[in-house]
């Protein structure tokens, strides 16, 4: 009897700690790097930003980690609001984004979205407000970007709509790791409504059109995006092979087109 309790024991002491050590290090856990960190207006608090890679002119993915300075414990419930803002020589604009949850996620980071809509230079650049409510505490913390960057292959671009007059933006998010085959493609549209307003634009209709202009060719089997939410459209995308693809898209509003001969290079 001894002997089948100690084995129960060993094996209910065994199964909590491979929970534990799963809950800890999960199998999908993201490499993030740091891109700078502050201290909030008070002093209370310490807002690190981090990224999956560079900052880039287009949609990023950011993560937050928040300290308490008093004793370095991190920051579990918060609500959380970002602003970027370009600092330029002759102004200041905003830019669109998407606010975290107000509850950290499975990997204990704060995650939210910029639109990055022009890069920076040694004289122009970018800061990210992040204000942050812990437990009725409010408090902000003022992220200075050190840098954001042109990609070779733009992931986005703006266009004024002859049809109402305002600027589009037009993010590529996926395929970020394009293969042959059937890939997920899916866009964010933002409009300018004023220099610090950008709002998710929700009614439009975008048809896509791959083509291989070295090659001559198209390809099969797309599926148009459509909008799922937050300004974001998913579709499907066809590359039949390798090499350099350019991704024709129309975007219409009621019918009416809003711009002309857009599109992304995708090279893999």
């Amino acid at each position: 009897m001894k002997i089948k309790h100690i084995l129960i024991i060993f094996t209910l002491t065994f199964f909590f700690t491979s929970c534990e050590k799963d809950d800890e290090l999960p199998e999908d856990t993201i490499d993030l790097i740091s891109i700078t960190k502050a201290n909030s207006e008070s002093g209370d608090f310490n807002v690190e930003l981090l990224a999956e890679k560079a900052l880039f002119q287009g949609y990023n993915k950011l993560y937050f980690n928040i300290k308490k300075n008093a004793d370095e414990s991190e920051v579990e419930q918060a609500s959380v609001s970002l602003l970027p803002i370009m600092h330029m020589s002759m102004m200041t604009h905003a830019a669109p984004f998407e606010n975290p949850e107000s509850t950290t996620d499975e990997y204990g980071y704060f995650e939210g979205a910029v639109v990055f809509i022009m890069p920076s230079n040694p004289d122009e650049g970018w800061e990210l407000r992040v204000a942050v409510d812990v437990e009725g505490i409010k408090d902000t913390a003022y992220l200075a970007i050190p840098e954001v960057i042109s990609l070779e292959e733009e992931r986005e671009f703006n266009v004024v709509s002859e049809l109402d007059g305002k600027t589009y933006f037009i993010s590529l998010l996926e395929p970020s790791e394009p293969e042959v085959g059937i890939n997920d493609i899916e866009f964010t549209v933002h409009y300018r409504e004023s220099m610090m307003s950008f709002p998710a634009a929700e009614n439009l209709s975008i048809t896509i059109e791959p083509e291989m202009p070295s090659m001559g060719h198209g390809s099969p089997n797309n599926v148009n995006p459509t909008h799922v939410g937050n300004g974001h459209y998913t579709g499907k995308v066809n590359f039949t092979m390798t090499g350099w693809w350019r991704v024709n898209i129309e975007v219409s509003n009621d019918g009416q087109p809003v711009g002309d001969d857009l599109s992304f290079d995708i090279t893999f």
